[in-house]
């Protein structure tokens, strides 16, 4: 069974993974991650700063030698929000390529909503029977995509309402204040698109913050639980929830912009409820590049 790679390179965080796909869905052999926050500064400035630029690449470099040692030396480097709205975006493209001689590839949101769907699909043991909402809250972007679970996506749409984002632009204060938090929701339903989805769809999220939402409370995910963990998140510090929970300080400093959007995207829709699922872009693409090499 053929081992394939990808490292995501995200507005918060930059992944790899290495893993094998059977059955539809991926193995994984292994991962490494490092927080680059390349997202950091790009909604007031529109440019990723110069040192972490250096430190992208680097990681980069050092994700490919690691894909190689396990027998994936190809890997697919995928560059996301961040990288894609910056200014100087391709200045990071040239230096990957020049120090590992791979090609990385500025993906649109819209290639990014396809991949995470697949990811998430791949991800549930028992895909859902007809269409689903899946929302995969990254730093810099959101994609929403309804899709059936054989179909492939139906409608779907790539929007700047990722964490990173509307914390710089909504959220000065830590812990945020309440009416931070509002306007930011206000800011959401505004954003979101008028999609008519019926009562039966599921809403079921991906991306690092939904499941660092999953580390702070196992209560079912429903409006009332994110309105009252944005709540409780108000009242401490983001390095307190970091340290409490184990999370990277600058993904709890995300958070009460994680619960808030979720909360109004199932308000938004008319939800009760949603699910998160562990697959997403690095899975779909995995998937993808299966089915290329076969």
């Amino acid at each position: 069974m053929k081992r394939q790679s990808v490292i995501d390179v995200g507005s918060n965080t930059i992944h790899l993974l290495v893993g094998e796909v059977t059955d539809g869905g991926v193995l994984p052999v292994t991962g490494e991650k490092v927080s680059a926050r390349l997202g950091s500064g790009v909604e007031k400035t529109g440019s990723i700063e110069p040192e972490r630029l250096e430190l992208a690449a680097r990681a980069i470099s050092l994700f490919a030698r690691i894909a190689a040692m396990n027998g994936a030396p190809e890997p697919a480097i995928l560059a996301t929000s961040a990288v894609r709205d910056a200014k100087n975006g391709e200045e990071l493209v040239a230096r990957v390529e020049k120090e590992t001689g791979l090609s990385m590839r500025l993906i649109s949101g819209e290639e990014e909503a396809v991949l995470g769907f697949r990811g998430a699909v791949s991800a549930v043991g028992d895909p859902w029977e007809g269409p689903a909402l899946v929302v995969d809250l990254g730093g810099g972007s959101a994609q929403f995509i309804l899709g059936e679970a054989q179909a492939g996506p139906l409608m779907q749409t790539s929007l700047p309402l990722g964490t990173n984002r509307t914390t710089e632009r909504f959220v000065a204060n830590d812990p945020p204040k309440k009416k931070e938090l509002k306007a930011l929701d206000e800011h959401v339903k505004k954003t979101i698109p008028e999609w008519n989805i019926v009562d039966s769809v599921p809403v079921v999220a991906v991306g690092g913050s939904a499941r660092a939402i999953l580390k702070i409370t196992s209560d079912p995910l429903t409006v009332e639980r994110l309105r009252r963990l944005a709540d409780e998140l108000r009242e401490v510090r983001s390095a307190e929830v970091a340290r409490d929970y184990g999370l990277a300080p600058e993904r709890a400093r995300v958070l009460p912009a994680a619960a808030t959007t979720l909360a109004a995207v199932l308000e938004h829709f008319g939800k009760e409820e949603l699910s998160v699922v562990r697959g997403g872009i690095r899975e779909g693409t995995l998937i993808s590049l299966s089915e290329k090499s076969s």
